[in-house]
């Protein structure tokens, strides 16, 4: 008889496949479930984009295709190749064989499965106090321990740092995420060479280690289909791997994924969520297939619930009118069921609404109506994870190992305030002002979905991270205080399911380290590694009322600084080092959440606390701090201009990723292309950049050629008609006052056939690459379908960028834009 649980799950996973309008699309030659309905269809698969180019040939068998990945990965366990100690002699009868050792699994070693979820902020779980539906996350926690102080860094990347190396985030290399290198060892942008990730080190030890999901600790310039490779997850120990490398993906049609070392193009049917659970499931049972007698370290990495907000039909349809009542009245209900959980004392008080948040009641009806769409699009996402997890569950159980499987559960950082005051159908339209209540409203029906870059407002992160005060990007608990769950039925079976002790992502490392018996590596690629920084909690599994390992630790992100330290926390009221407004002290064992500021009553103790920071910045390589505002440092790349002029390309080619894509808006630049003579039938993409959020794109049809920049719901279209036998055609982008005034020429065979002059371009951050010939993925234009490749052929196009940097007036320029739209 099952389980009653299993039971359950085997119910619910039956009618979200009924719910539904499409299932996750499956990987080649698996079998992916929901619930007790399995799904097979060989028919859908994960060709290299070189392929859809008509380049190399399609994938193997899921066999060849763990062979292929294991030959560019981590060499794996190592076998005692000591002295031979047998006997050679000429034929196999005249000799006497020594057979190397085969590691044999010590029973005791756990499977190990990390699931990191993005900015899904410390109430989002039903378990720690939300009305969110999360049956599968809170069987978790009762089955397992739920921590109530735990720790991250503030944004994604710096948490992924700490909890790959074990290291605090700047002496990692990333001090903030990896837009570039900005020149000193604690902001890389990539993980420093010499600290092991926590996959080389279990590998070591005789693991086996899969990655699916979100990567984004390597270097932008670095993403590309030539790499450089040596910070891939390939190259980091993940024996497979199924990724992206930015900070955020479109959920429904991607074009930034791979597959170990290759970029792929995914199938018809994806949902990021869906298909990186169906990958990482895929890789356990392909494991106990093969490798059962090996334990496995498994790292899910959830691009959800980052922007942009999109979920099935179904899943929104499911949450409708749930968010009416506004988020004044859902963080209040959060908060007091956080005390009747036990989560928070009962004492607590709730802060102040974060500055700027408006209540509820003085929004106009239809602002409430879009805004409450945004959050059934949010909780819709949390589902989708939670749905996921159930089903993990059941595959571990199925395959006998969900008894001695480690599940940590944990975000990378609190609820996003990215949305702004006021959100948006589409986040990229916010350098030019941002999109009307009126434009969101008319794309009501399509926000959450496939053509739609939403993001909800503040006052929903604000809920999110109920009890504490602000959000990702600060170093107040809003921030950087997330929900821990540690699941491991052998070990730590306890009544007292609460853990009040205080964790910080990078103890996650040890602590696992130390279940599985493994030593951390001195060694690393010829180097001596860095000591890990934090510490086992693996005492604190097993016993409730074991010491605190951590009584101090420091934070800074963008410039906002803290420190945990005993009762107390110091925390910076600016991201301005030199601000004279200094800094708040709380006393988090009275006032949790930050709420009474004790600096003026207790200076002594602000400026030892000060004094103490400065010293573990010195230590953990946090100098230089970086105060520039985010969206400055975002572009700092950009506005210095780079240092690549010439581009040349011979289709077909993979896309570039936008990092290390050529910049196309935003710069002069000239573009020609070299094509076989025109005629009157050829018609299709010349070239794509971005999507229809953000992009620029050059096409053909019924004889005209067309330029677009778009930016939805704007978009500026220039044409002119095309003269057949043309062989060369050039299109000049001329900024007459960058980013926002300038001019179009268009040249066939070298010669002027048209000239427009715009006053108002459009500007920002691209997010889906440069693709040649074709545009797959999000279109940009909406007067095509699919990929709509060129049909004649193309020999070649070069592109020519304007790499002058910005100077200050243009950046001050750029970033106050002189309109708006009106919000």
């Amino acid at each position: 008889m099952q389980p009653e649980w299993r039971t359950a799950y085997a119910m619910s996973f039956s009618a979200s496949l009924i719910l539904h309008a499409k299932p996750p699309s499956v990987l080649p030659n698996e079998t992916t479930k929901l619930g007790n309905a399995p799904v097979s269809d060989s028919s859908k698969r994960y060709p290299s984009r070189r392929e859809t180019l008509g380049g190399m040939a399609a994938f193997g068998s899921a066999a060849a295709a763990i062979g292929a990945e294991k030959s560019q990965a981590a060499s794996g366990p190592k076998q005692n190749e000591t002295a031979f100690k047998g006997k050679v002699g000429e034929t196999f009868d005249e000799s006497t064989p020594d057979y190397l050792p085969h590691r044999k699994k010590d029973p005791s070693q756990p499977n190990i499965v990390a699931i990191m979820v993005d900015d899904v902020g410390y109430s989002d779980f039903g378990c720690y106090g939300s009305e969110i539906r999360t049956p599968a996350i809170d069987r978790l926690s009762t089955n397992g321990l739920q921590f109530t102080n735990f720790r991250t860094t503030g944004v994604c990347s710096a948490t992924r740092a700490c909890f790959l190396t074990g290291l605090n985030n700047h002496s990692a290399g990333i001090g903030w995420l990896t837009y570039e290198d900005s020149g000193y060892p604690g902001y890389r942008g990539r993980l420093a060479s010499n600290a092991p990730t926590i996959a080389e080190a279990l590998n070591d030890a005789g693991y086996r280690s899969y990655l699916s999901g979100k990567w984004h600790v390597n270097s932008a310039e670095s993403s590309t289909s030539a790499g450089p490779f040596e910070n891939w997850p390939a190259q980091r120990g993940f024996h497979r791997s199924f990724w992206f490398q930015g900070h955020s993906t479109d959920f429904f049609r991607p074009m930034n994924f791979f597959e170990g070392n290759e970029s792929i193009t995914v199938g018809e049917d994806f949902y990021a969520t869906h298909d990186i659970s169906g990958k990482a499931l895929g890789y356990v049972k392909d494991h106990m297939a093969v490798q059962p007698d090996a334990p496995f370290f498994l790292y899910i990495a959830h691009p959800a619930t980052h922007s942009p907000l999109q979920a099935p039909a179904g899943s929104i349809a499911r949450q409708r009118g749930r968010y009416d009542r506004g988020w004044d009245i859902i963080r209040e209900e959060r908060f007091n069921l956080q005390k009747e959980l036990g989560i928070i004392p009962a004492g607590t008080k709730l802060p102040d609404p974060n500055p700027g948040i408006l209540p509820w009641s003085e929004l106009e009806p239809e602002r409430q109506r879009l805004y409450a769409r945004y959050m059934e699009i949010y909780a819709a996402m949390v589902e989708e994870i939670d749905a996921t997890i159930g089903e993990l569950q059941v595959t571990l159980d199925e395959l006998g190992i969900l008894d001695n499987t480690i599940i940590v559960l944990f975000s990378d950082n609190g609820g996003s305030p990215d949305g702004g005051l006021l959100g948006s159908a589409n986040l990229l339209s916010g350098r030019i002002g941002g999109m009307s209540l009126e434009q969101c409203l008319d794309m009501f029906d399509d926000i959450g979905g496939p053509d739609s870059y939403p993001m909800y407002p503040a006052g929903w992160a604000a809920a999110s991270n109920t009890p504490y005060r602000l959000y990702k990007h600060d170093s107040h608990l809003g921030g950087v205080a997330d929900p821990l769950i540690v699941h491991w039925p052998k070990r730590t079976a306890s009544e007292e399911k609460l853990r009040p002790h205080y964790l910080h992502t990078i103890d996650l490392y040890p602590t696992l380290l130390e279940a599985a018996g493994v030593q951390p590596l001195e060694t690393i690629r010829g180097m001596k590694a860095k000591p890990l920084h934090g510490r086992s909690a693996l005492a604190t599994l097993k016993d409730a009322d074991s010491p605190e390992i951590r009584t101090e630790q420091h934070f800074e992100m963008e410039g906002s600084r803290a420190l945990y330290s005993d009762s107390w926390r110091l925390v910076s009221k600016s991201r301005d080092p030199h601000a004279a407004d200094g800094w708040e002290l709380f006393n988090v064992t009275e006032d949790i959440n930050e709420t009474n500021d004790l600096s003026g009553k207790h200076p002594e103790i602000a400026a030892r606390l000060v004094e103490r920071w400065e010293e573990l910045a010195r230590k953990y390589d946090v100098f230089p701090i970086d105060s520039r505002s985010g969206r400055r440092k975002s572009m700092a790349a950009f506005l210095s201009g780079g240092t690549r002029s010439e581009w040349v390309f011979h289709p077909p080619v993979s896309v570039l990723l936008p990092e290390a894509a050529p910049e196309l808006i935003g710069r002069s630049n000239n573009i020609e292309f070299s094509i076989t003579p025109y005629e009157a039938q050829d018609e299709g993409v010349l070239f794509a950049y971005g999507n229809m959020f953000c992009g620029r794109v050059l096409y053909i049809r019924d004889g005209t050629l067309f330029h677009e920049l778009a930016l939805r719901p704007h978009s500026i279209i220039d044409s002119v008609s095309i003269p057949e036998g043309t062989q060369h055609i050039t299109i000049i982008q001329h900024l007459t006052k960058r980013p926002w005034k300038g001019r179009y020429d268009i040249l066939f065979d070298g010669k002027r056939a048209y000239r427009q002059h715009h006053d108002r371009l459009l500007f920002s951050r691209a997010m889906q690459g440069l693709q040649i010939g074709a545009n797959h993925g999000v279109p940009v234009s909406s007067s095509y379908q699919h990929a709509f490749a060129y049909s004649g052929t193309i020999r070649q196009a070069r592109f020519h960028l304007d790499t002058t940097p910005y100077t200050e007036k243009e950046i001050e320029y750029l970033l106050k834009p002189p309109f708006t739209s009106g919000r």
